[in-house]
């Protein structure tokens, strides 16, 4: 079999799932769009309804968070019982940030 490639049964099924790996998350991304900081304090002087979220860990925001922000760790965001009741309150997703 010299010069010729053997394709396994599931090598199509692998690629599909790899492409998907690299697609999903700008695909998601487009879903939630991003603000900058100046943005951010902008909207937060004017008085918008904002619910800052910090999704890590408890022991990280203790760390260090934004002032008023909610610590809403990812794995327990779909069953907490903190996110704004009112439905036009933009929430803001931060973390730690670019390094």
């Amino acid at each position: 079999m010299k010069g010729k490639i053997a394709i396994h049964n599931g090598t199509p099924i692998c690629t599909v799932l790899c492409l998907m790996g690299m697609i999903a998350p700008s695909a998601m991304a487009a879903d939630f769009p991003e603000i900058s900081a100046k943005e951010l304090k902008s909207r937060l002087d004017a008085g918008e309804k904002i619910m800052l979220l910090n999704p890590l860990s408890d022991i990280e925001f203790n760390q260090k968070h934004i002032p008023g922000s909610v610590s809403i760790p990812l794995h327990t965001v779909s069953t907490t019982d903190k996110l704004p009741k009112d439905k036009d309150t933009l929430i803001v997703a931060y973390c730690l940030g670019r390094k």
